[in-house]
């Protein structure tokens, strides 16, 4: 994850959340446009499984401009010795995942609401050898949701929010991103009208920002 930013500071235990309230009058979590809102990881027998519960407009467009969501489950899987074929069972989904080889992983992707578990049990068909594997849920009980990340971000900058709200309105799109690496964080990022990107760094538990990234278009 620290590829994603210039620098990680280390994050203060305390009660940051209890200062994430919202003081304008736009609900910024109505201008939320991608959602991840869910991982579930799993690592043994020589695989490694990612599974992700997505939101996202459809078509996607980072312009500034707010489109219909689409909920989507996305699974990503690298073996140690990459087989030829790979097809994947998980919650009711059958299908044959993709082998991209710039990544060298296989993908697949369906439309689907997020699990809201613990856990969910995956088979794979590995030319013909069956795995069967459960991958757990690294948010839940301590983690923030994506809706308060996105309080705090605009907490943490009210100035930028500010600048961007019309009344109940945003002039802007708003992704924010459940990531795991060791711990549960947040890449919360607001996309203006110019297509300009402001995006923070969060922590998942107490919702305080390690620190931020502008990208200018």
């Amino acid at each position: 994850m620290k590829h994603l930013f210039f620098v990680a500071a280390a994050v203060a235990a305390g009660g940051v959340w209890a200062l994430c309230g919202c003081a304008n009058t736009a609900d910024y979590t109505k201008f939320i446009t991608e959602k991840r809102s869910e991982i579930y990881l799993y690592g043994d027998d020589g695989v490694e499984l990612k599974v992700y519960c997505v939101s996202r407009e459809q078509p996607y467009a980072a312009d500034g401009i707010c489109g219909d969501m689409c909920d989507r489950v996305e699974i990503f899987a690298k073996f140690d010795t990459a087989p030829a074929e790979v097809t994947i069972s998980l919650e009711g989904y059958e299908g044959v995942m993709n082998y991209g080889a710039v990544e060298a992983n296989f993908t697949a992707a369906y439309t689907a609401p997020p699990f809201r578990a613990d856990g969910v049990d995956i088979r794979l068909n590995c030319d013909g050898e069956i795995k069967d594997c459960r991958a757990l849920n690294v948010g839940g009980k301590g983690v923030i949701t994506c809706e308060q990340a996105v309080i705090c971000a605009s907490q943490y900058d009210a100035q930028l929010f500010t600048s961007l709200t019309r009344g109940k309105s945003f002039a802007g799109e708003i992704y924010v991103r459940l990531l795991y690496d060791d711990g549960c964080y947040y890449y919360v990022g607001v996309c203006d009208r110019d297509k300009n990107i402001t995006a923070y760094l969060l922590d998942g538990g107490t919702g305080k920002v390690i620190t931020t990234k502008k990208s200018d278009n």
